[in-house]
């Protein structure tokens, strides 16, 4: 009886540690995607601030239209 139940729980800690070794390499696995999904944020997060400043820039060069209808009724005014 007492072999029986030895090898029922060697079997055991055999499977724990399979299962424990699956677990450890799943994290790994877990931890890169982790990594590469802060460097594709870090990007993208990049990419918005340049498409931010381009906007931003092409704002100040173009005038709104609510500037442009203010200076054309400033104008009309003053006729």
């Amino acid at each position: 009886m007492t072999d029986n139940f030895l090898q029922k729980l060697e079997e055991k800690i055999t499977i724990l540690l399979a299962e424990l070794e699956d677990l450890r390499f799943e994290v790994q696995q877990l931890q890169q995607e982790n990594a590469d999904l802060k460097v594709e944020k870090l990007n993208y997060t990049k990419r918005l601030q340049e498409l931010i400043a381009l906007l931003d820039s092409i704002d100040d060069v173009v005038p709104d239209e609510s500037t442009a209808l203010s200076r054309d009724m400033y104008a009309l005014e003053a006729m």
